[in-house]
Parts: structure tokens; C-alpha cells; sequence
């Protein structure tokens, strides 16, 4: 059992003249499925969006009827799931691995980051190497503005609207408005 981080090569593939090459192997095809799955290829804007949405599902996104958008779009984890009449604008990110819940109804502007990973404090200070992964929560009939990003751990209320290039990193209340870095209430 090896430790945090990248794993040591081994002594033959230190020996082999394309060792580099080698030992990338398994992560590049990994992430040539994602690719093909869940990355740029799966929300390309050359394919029609019936066939955008069909890979999606093939790469673990759970997708309600109804779902528009889905432009250029980057779902690093399959444990994503959009309500239905949900719209996800150009450019939007589903980072990490920890669940992303996103209600019906709900409008993602361009380029929305959602980061479901965090790097957690040891207790002597040290920042740990592997990430742990928290839910990340959007209500019913939300309005999420261009860049904004909504950080690990965070749940949004239904009907709220975060403005654009809003950092969440706290829960939002139903109903409101939210905007600025961190975002605070305005109403």
C-alpha cells in the first residue's frame, strides 16, 4: 500500500526505455473515457443536443426530462444530477466527485463552476493530498449567474438567485438574492 499522491514507478518501469509513457497508461485511458463520456466531446456543439444528452447518461449523469443547454460543458463526475426543465448555460463545470444536485426548473449561466472537493487540515497544519468530496445542493427555481462558483458543502435554497461571479460558500436561504465574493444576502 502506497502512500498520498503519485505512486513510485516500478523497477522495470524505470528500466523501460518509455517508462514515462508507460506508467501514464491506465490514467490516460481513464481519462479518454471521460473524454468521450462526460468531457468536451459529450457536450460538443456539433453534436444535436438529443445525442449530447445520451452520452451524458452513458457517462452516469442523471439528466430529467426537459434538460436544455449542455454547451462545451465539463462533468468530471458522473454523480451529477439535473431536474427536470433544468438549463445548463456554455462552459459550466462539475468538478470533483462528491454529489451535485441541481432541482428542476434551475438556470446555470455561462461558465458556472460548481467544486464538490476539498483538501482537508491534518492536525499538526499539513493540507492533506487526497481530497474528500462534499455535496453540493442547488434548489428548485434558481437562477445561478455567469461565473459564479459555488464552493463544497454549500446548499442553495429554492427560487434563490446568486448574481454573476458570486463565490457561495455558505448556504443560501430560499428566495433571496446573493451576490459578491464571499456572497452575502442583499434580499
Amino acid at each position: 500500500m502506497s502512500g498520498p499522491g503519485v505512486r513510485p514507478l516500478t523497477a522495470e518501469e524505470l528500466r523501460h526505455p518509455l517508462r514515462h509513457a508507460f506508467a501514464a497508461l491506465p490514467q490516460d485511458a481513464e481519462r479518454a473515457l471521460w473524454w468521450l463520456r462526460r468531457g468536451p466531446l459529450a457536450t460538443s456543439i456539433m453534436l444535436p443536443l438529443a445525442v449530447r444528452r445520451i452520452l451524458l447518461r452513458l457517462g452516469g449523469v442523471r439528466l430529467g426530462s426537459g434538460i436544455w443547454g449542455l454547451d462545451r460543458c465539463y462533468f468530471e463526475s458522473e454523480h451529477v444530477s439535473l431536474g427536470n426543465g433544468a438549463m445548463v448555460n456554455t462552459g459550466c463545470w462539475f468538478e470533483g466527485h462528491g454529489p451535485i444536485v441541481i432541482g428542476r426548473d434551475s438556470f446555470l449561466g455561462p461558465q458556472v463552476m460548481i467544486i464538490t472537493s476539498v483538501h482537508e487540515f491534518g492536525p499538526t497544519g499539513e493540507v492533506a493530498r487526497m481530497p474528500s468530496y462534499r455535496e453540493v445542493r442547488i434548489g428548485d427555481r434558481c437562477w445561478i449567474g455567469a461565473r459564479a462558483t459555488i464552493l463544497p458543502g454549500v446548499s442553495i435554497g429554492d427560487g434563490t438567485v446568486v448574481a454573476a461571479g458570486a463565490v457561495v460558500t455558505k448556504d443560501c436561504e430560499p428566495g433571496a438574492l446573493y451576490a459578491g465574493v464571499p456572497a452575502r444576502r442583499l434580499r
